[in-house]
């Protein structure tokens, strides 16, 4: 019996999530696969109409009547849109930061017709000397991308960890394409050594997968391919960007590897075969035209006869506008039992799309909408019901 993984657990809500459209939607504004989006310090720093580097001096949690506050001592006034604070002069907050007489923390709020100052939820952000001096002198948001990113390259990895996680924060939330404008500025040694350390955090892997495939070259290509063949078990979480890096250095080459190694391997983990699903996927929008996109979708196309991974393969085959499985699809939609109608109902999604892929000044229909208007007539014969649902729920993007 096949071990269901993590990874096979994870891509049923891609499924769902893909299903919804066939179409390739707008560009997602963070990069997809380097992590889970955050707001940075900057950013909390750029909204904020004040902002005070305070000490600690005193906290109260609430008691009877009484709300929990805590008191500081204005150090500096970085900003302060209200001209009320001098330093030295105490400032109390309605909430709770614990903390030691002389602990520096950065009091950020916004001005507010009622309150005076909207403070933010929560405990105040706790600094050091070097973490706040990071924080104030980073290019605002607004800045050109390329030059607030090489600002951060060299804060990556740094000894103070609330720097070095903010730091890599601003890398999974920047698109790809601005990522590749600092590529030159990338740390391409250092990148390799965080790859190959285990001390470095996993949910870093992705991100540094895909910036040692914009910034290195062959002797990276080999050393990403060694990465993702001999990846520790526990370390499997951010493969997909080691993959998508392998992918740009080596092009159609290194498709073949993951090819023949996770999407044509019946074999293959769970753990290996979806994230070559994503770098793959990723690739197609954007990679750097080392691979073409014919090759790519003759990859995706042995995902088809992987019964876990058939449907993200035809939902994003579709995407890709292949419309040459009408007749593999069939035979398919006929090899499935009743109770595997998820995949049959994606079968007639992919008819319907394909039969909407036409131009407008089109005078007659290509051959791709013919085929799928005539497979619709039959699966409309066999499964009327399943075939009326799908088309009344289905909308194309």
């Amino acid at each position: 019996m096949r071990v269901i993984s993590a990874a096979k657990m994870q891509h049923g809500s891609m499924v769902v999530a893909l299903a919804l459209i066939f179409s390739v939607g707008s560009a997602a504004l963070a990069c997809p696969i380097c992590g889970q989006p955050t707001i940075t310090l900057p950013e909390r720093l750029a909204r904020a109409d004040v902002a005070l580097l305070v000490e600690w001096v005193s906290a109260k949690p609430a008691k009877d009547a009484a709300a929990e506050s805590t008191t500081y001592e204005v150090v500096q006034a970085h900003r302060d849109g209200t001209g009320k604070f001098q330093v030295g002069e105490s400032v109390t907050v309605g909430q709770l930061t614990p903390g030691k007489a002389g602990n520096l923390f950065l009091l950020m709020g916004q001005k507010d017709d009622k309150l005076g100052i909207k403070w933010e939820i929560g405990p105040a952000l706790a600094v050091t000397e070097t973490s706040y001096q990071y924080i104030i002198q980073a290019p605002s948001p607004e800045a050109p991308a390329e030059k607030r990113l090489a600002y951060f390259v060299k804060f990556l990895e740094f000894p103070d960890l609330t720097i070095a996680n903010d730091a890599f924060s601003q890398f999974v939330n920047a698109p790809t394409k601005d990522i590749a404008a600092v590529a030159g500025k990338l740390p391409r040694e250092r990148i390799r050594n965080w790859l190959a350390d285990p001390n470095t955090p996993v949910t870093r892997q992705s991100g540094y997968g895909l910036m040692l495939g914009l910034c290195g070259g062959p002797d990276e290509a080999r050393f990403l391919e060694r990465q993702i063949a001999n990846i520790d078990p526990e370390r499997q979480i951010g493969i997909e960007g080691v993959m998508f890096g392998y992918l740009l250095l080596a092009g159609e080459q290194g498709l073949a590897v993951i090819e023949k190694a996770y999407l044509a391997n019946p074999r293959a983990s769970d753990d290996k075969v979806y994230p070559a699903y994503q770098a793959t996927r990723y690739y197609w929008s954007y990679g750097n035209g080392k691979i073409s996109r014919p090759r790519l979708q003759k990859a995706m196309r042995n995902l088809l006869d992987q019964q876990t991974y058939s449907e993200l393969a035809i939902i994003t085959l579709a995407e890709w506008k292949d419309w040459s499985l009408h007749e593999r699809l069939m035979q398919l939609y006929g090899s499935r039992s009743q109770s595997e109608s998820s995949t049959k109902t994606t079968i007639i999604k992919y008819m319907i799309a394909s039969t909407k892929d036409v131009a407008k000044d089109e005078r007659e229909l290509p051959a791709h909408a013919v085929a799928g208007r005539k497979c619709l007539d039959e699966l409309r014969e066999r499964d009327p019901k399943l075939v009326a649902a799908t088309e009344k729920y289905f909308f194309l993007k």
